[in-house]
C-alpha cells in the first residue's frame, strides 16, 4: 500500500514536472496558440458544416483555415498597415507642428473658432490659467511623452514585423489542427480529467459559451461600432478617420465611457474646427448609434453566454487586457466564468453530500 501511495505521488510529480516543461517550451508561441484556440472554438460550426459537406476533416480544416486567412488575416494586416501608415503621418505632423508653433498659438487658434468667439467673456478665465507657467510645464510634458509613445509604438511595429509574420504562420498551423483533431483532443480532455462525465462537460461547455460570448458581444460589438464610427468621422471630415475608427475599436473594451473615449473629443473638435453642425452631427451620431451598441447590444449578448455578475466581468475583462494584451480580452472571462463553475460543482457534489 506504501508503494502504491510512493508511485502515485512520484507519477504525479513526473506529470507536474514535464507540464512545466512542456509550457515553458511554448512560452514563445503561447500568444498565437491561445488565439487559434479561441479562433477554433468559434469557427468550429463552419467546419462542422464542411465537414458533412466534403466527408474529410481533413479537407474542412484546410478550407476552413484558407478562409480565415483570406478573409480575416490579409484584411487586418492591410488595415494595420495602414494605421501605421496614418500613424506615421500624424506623428510627423505633431512634430512639425510643434516645432514651429508654441502651444499660446493653438490656445490662439482655439480662441478665434468661430463657436468659442461668443463665450470669450465666460471663458477668460480658462484661457488666463492657460498662461500660467506651471501650465505650460503640464503641456510641454504631456506632449513629450505622447511624442515619445507615438514614435516608441511605430518603431516597435516595425522591429515586431518580422515576429508577426512568424506568428501567423503558428496561428494557421495550431488553428488547422485543433479544427481537424478537436473532437479527439476534447474526448481525450474528458477521459484525463478525475471528473464526473456531466461536470467536465459543464466546464467545457461555460468556456465554450463564454467565448462566444465575447466575441459576439464585445469584439463584435466594438467591430461594429468602429465601422459606425468611421463612417461618422468621414462624413465630417475628419482627417486620418481610419487611424481614429481603429481607436474607437479598442476605446470600445474601456468602461465606463468605451468609444465615447475617441468619438466624444472629436466631436468637441470638429464643433470648434470645422463647423457647428458637423460637431453636432458627431455628437448625435456618436450618442444615438456608436455608444448605444456599447450600452444596450453589448450587454444583452455578454449576459446571455456569460452568467457572472457584472461587477466580476468588468474586473475579469479589464484584469485580463492589463495582464494579458488583447487576448485577455477573452481569457479573464473564461478564468473567471470557469471558476464559477467549479463553485457550482463543489458545492453540488461535496458539500451536498457533507450536510
Amino acid at each position: 500500500m506504501e508503494r502504491e501511495k510512493i508511485y502515485s505521488y512520484f507519477f504525479l510529480g513526473l506529470i507536474l514536472f514535464f507540464l512545466f516543461s512542456a509550457f515553458s517550451t511554448l512560452m514563445p508561441f503561447i500568444i498565437p496558440i491561445l488565439w487559434s484556440v479561441v479562433m477554433g472554438m468559434v469557427i468550429y460550426p463552419l467546419h462542422s458544416f464542411f465537414e458533412g459537406k466534403l466527408k474529410s476533416p481533413t479537407l474542412s480544416a484546410l478550407l476552413v483555415t484558407a478562409i480565415v486567412f483570406l478573409f480575416i488575416i490579409i484584411p487586418m494586416s492591410i488595415i494595420s498597415i495602414m494605421v501605421v501608415q496614418q500613424l506615421i503621418d500624424v506623428t510627423q505632423k505633431l512634430i512639425l507642428y510643434f516645432q514651429d508653433h508654441s502651444y499660446r498659438d493653438l490656445l490662439n487658434q482655439i480662441r478665434e473658432a468661430p463657436f468659442i468667439k461668443g463665450y470669450m467673456d465666460r471663458l477668460q478665465p480658462v484661457f488666463e490659467f492657460t498662461q500660467r507657467e506651471e501650465f505650460r510645464k503640464i503641456v510641454a510634458e504631456t506632449l513629450n511623452k505622447v511624442l515619445k509613445f507615438l514614435g516608441d509604438k511605430v518603431g516597435k511595429f516595425f522591429f515586431a514585423a518580422g515576429k508577426n509574420i512568424f506568428y501567423i504562420f503558428v496561428f494557421l498551423i495550431t488553428f488547422f489542427f485543433i479544427l481537424r483533431d478537436g473532437k479527439a483532443i476534447l474526448s481525450r480532455i474528458e477521459r484525463l480529467i478525475p471528473m464526473d462525465r456531466e461536470d467536465v462537460v459543464n466546464i467545457l461547455s461555460t468556456i465554450y459559451k463564454t467565448a462566444l460570448a465575447v466575441v459576439y458581444g464585445a469584439v463584435g460589438t466594438a467591430l461594429i461600432q468602429s465601422i459606425l464610427a468611421f463612417i461618422g468621422y468621414s462624413a465630417v471630415g475628419i482627417k486620418f478617420a481610419l487611424l481614429w475608427s481603429v481607436l474607437t475599436f479598442f476605446a470600445a473594451f474601456i468602461p465606463p465611457f468605451g468609444a465615447s473615449l475617441i468619438w466624444f473629443p472629436l466631436a468637441l473638435y470638429s464643433l470648434f474646427a470645422l463647423s457647428l453642425w458637423k460637431g453636432i452631427f458627431l455628437v448625435i451620431w456618436g450618442a444615438l448609434l456608436i455608444s448605444t451598441m456599447d450600452n444596450l447590444v453589448r450587454p444583452l449578448i455578454i449576459k446571455q453566454g456569460i452568467q457572472i455578475p457584472y461587477v466580476v466581468l468588468f474586473f475579469a475583462t479589464i484584469g485580463g487586457l492589463l495582464q494579458f494584451g488583447f487576448i485577455g480580452l477573452f481569457l479573464g472571462p473564461i478564468i473567471f466564468t470557469t471558476l464559477f463553475s467549479l463553485f457550482n460543482i463543489y458545492e453540488k457534489r461535496i458539500l451536498s453530500q457533507e450536510r
